[in-house]
């Protein structure tokens, strides 16, 4: 069975005002998020997908990949075009793969997913078709609303209505060889661009696998964790709590 981790980070970080890939952007001292990513790595991963945009395979090239762990590859998409044909990308690719696999989808902008997070999922793919991180939150920016009729999904940058509190996940996603080759395909075909932003959504995906499959929804992780760095004031609030952890790791 072996072990993937795919990270989309084709983005350009325009939101941090910054001309380097989010993926590569400095958090503390000289440690990039890719570096905190690279902390979690189990050993036991067998290969960590990174699709970047070709700058930032230019940008991989010069600056990291000699620093970089072999069982590192990288795709390109050759323009941005949203996180759905992103994971589109990832997705097409490892179904092409010959072998059996569990599937780990993080997004490129989340330092904090720590190897015992990923241990954790891992373990949760051995008994489920999909697994997905979520945390309770004031204004979700994406929100899961459960109910006794299912899962509806909702995000604000589609102006749909969120609840003042809720759930929203942690941009990390496990999931299953099989539950990838049951519904991607037909999701793919079907999925309706959203009303603001006319891109699919790869998050209302999630939302279709509930009831119908098992899917483990983990509710037992910090806050913290879930940190993403789109913007210079989640950059500051990443900086600010890698700083208080230093120091109460003195």
């Amino acid at each position: 069975m072996k072990q993937i981790l795919a990270i989309p980070a084709a983005g350009k970080g325009s939101r941090l005002h910054s001309n380097v890939p989010k993926l590569f952007t400095t958090v503390s001292g000289t440690k990039t998020v890719f570096d905190f990513i690279l902390e979690s790595l189990n050993p036991e991963i067998d290969l960590v997908l990174l699709l970047l945009s070709p700058e930032g395979k230019v940008y991989f090239d010069t600056h990291v990949a000699a620093q970089a762990p072999a069982q590192v590859q990288v795709l390109i998409q050759s323009e941005a075009t949203g996180m759905f044909d992103a994971v589109n990308q990832l997705v097409s690719h490892v179904l092409s793969l010959s072998e059996d696999f569990r599937l780990i989808l993080q997004w490129g902008d989340q330092p904090f997913c720590d190897q015992a997070l990923h241990d954790a999922m891992w373990k949760d793919l051995a008994n489920h078709d999909a697994t997905v991180p979520l945390v309770w939150v004031e204004n979700p920016y994406v929100q899961y609303r459960f109910s006794e009729q299912g899962l509806q999904v909702a995000e604000r940058r589609e102006e749909e209505a969120v609840d003042t509190h809720g759930f929203k996940d942690m941009g990390i996603f496990g999931l299953s060889k099989s539950i990838l080759e049951q519904t991607w395909a037909a999701y793919a075909e079907q999925a309706q661009p959203g009303n603001v932003t006319g891109e699919k959504n790869f998050v209302k995906y999630i939302g279709t696998l509930h009831p119908q499959f098992k899917v483990f929804w983990r509710l037992d992780q910090p806050f913290y964790k879930s940190l993403g760095i789109n913007t210079p004031a989640e950059l500051a609030e990443a900086k600010l709590y890698v700083e208080q952890r230093e120091q109460l790791t003195k």
